[in-house]
C-alpha cells in the first residue's frame, strides 16, 4: 500500500471519529415592553420554554421605539409578546413597523404570542401578517378548562401528536380572521361558560385557536393560548411553542413529540 494512499485512508478515519457539528442554534427576539397581560412574568418563561430544547438562542427587546431591519436581521425568527391595545404606549413608529414587515416578507418567521393578535389596531397589514386579530367583536368567556382538537395532523408542527390535548385557559372567540390561514387547532367554545348568567358566554362553535401562514417569503406562528403563567405551563401549549418557533424559522419541525404527548 502506498504512504499516500495509507495517509489517505489514515485521514478518513481520522474524521469518520470526530463528533458530528451540532447545528447552529435558531436565533430569536422576543419583542415586548407593554402588553394588556403581564409580559414581565410571561416573557422569561417564554424564552426559558424555548432554551431548554437547546435549539434556540433567545434575546429580548423592550425597547419598541427605533426598531429597523438593521435590528432584527441578526436573527432568524421574532416573538410578539406585545400590545398596544387600546392605546397602551409605547407605540411603534413607522420605520419600525415597516422593519417588522419586511423581516417576515423576506424569509425570515415571525411567532405572535397570544393577546399580541390585539396590536395594531387601525393597520391592515398587520392583520395580513398575523392572520387572526383580537378586534371590537372579539372575546372571551371564563378561564375554564377544555379541549383542544388538533384539526391538521399532518402539518410539521402538529405531526405525531395526539387528536386533542387538554388546556385550562382563556378560549378566545369571534377573532377577526384572514382567509388564507392554516388552521392548526381549534377548541369547541361551550355555550353555558359564562361571566356571569347569560352574559360573556361561549359562542357554542369551534374556534380556531393556532394556526399558520404564509406572509411573503415568510413563515407566521399564532397561538391564542398561554394567557398568563399557569396556563403557559400545559403540555400541550408548550409543545406547539417550540415546534411553532422551528417551523416559524426554519420551515421544518426537529423537535420530537415527547413520550406523554403521543
Amino acid at each position: 500500500m502506498s504512504r499516500i494512499l495509507l495517509a489517505f485512508l489514515m485521514l478518513c478515519a481520522s474524521l469518520a471519529s470526530l463528533p458530528a457539528q451540532t447545528p447552529p442554534k435558531i436565533k430569536v427576539l422576543i419583542l415586548t415592553g407593554v402588553n394588556g397581560h403581564d409580559w414581565r412574568a410571561t416573557t422569561p418563561l417564554l424564552r426559558e420554554i424555548l432554551e431548554r430544547t437547546g435549539k434556540f438562542d433567545v434575546h429580548v427587546n423592550e425597547e419598541v421605539r427605533g426598531n429597523t431591519l438593521v435590528t432584527f436581521s441578526p436573527y432568524d425568527v421574532l416573538l410578539l409578546n406585545y400590545s398596544d391595545w387600546r392605546n397602551a404606549g409605547p407605540w411603534w413608529d413607522n420605520g419600525a413597523r415597516q422593519a417588522l414587515l419586511d423581516f417576515v416578507r423576506n424569509g425570515k418567521g415571525l411567532v405572535s404570542y397570544h393577546f399580541s393578535m390585539s396590536a395594531f389596531a387601525g393597520w391592515p397589514e398587520f392583520d395580513k401578517l398575523v392572520g387572526g386579530t383580537w378586534r371590537e367583536t372579539a372575546g372571551h368567556g371564563p378561564y375554564h378548562p377544555y379541549t383542544v382538537t388538533i384539526v391538521d395532523r399532518e402539518h410539521p408542527i402538529t405531526k405525531g401528536m395526539p387528536a386533542t390535548f387538554a388546556e385550562n385557559d382563556e378560549l378566545y372567540h369571534q377573532l377577526s380572521l384572514q382567509p388564507n390561514i392554516h388552521v392548526l387547532a381549534s377548541a369547541f367554545d361551550d355555550p353555558n361558560n359564562c361571566r356571569k348568567p347569560g352574559e360573556g358566554c361561549g359562542t357554542g362553535k369551534d374556534e380556531p385557536l393556532i394556526w399558520t401562514l404564509s406572509f411573503g417569503a415568510g413563515h407566521v406562528f399564532q397561538t391564542a393560548l398561554g394567557h398568563d403563567v399557569k396556563a403557559m405551563q400545559s403540555p400541550g401549549f408548550i409543545l406547539t411553542l417550540e415546534r411553532g418557533t422551528e417551523w416559524a424559522a426554519t420551515g421544518q419541525v426537529t423537535i420530537p413529540v415527547p413520550d406523554d404527548m403521543k
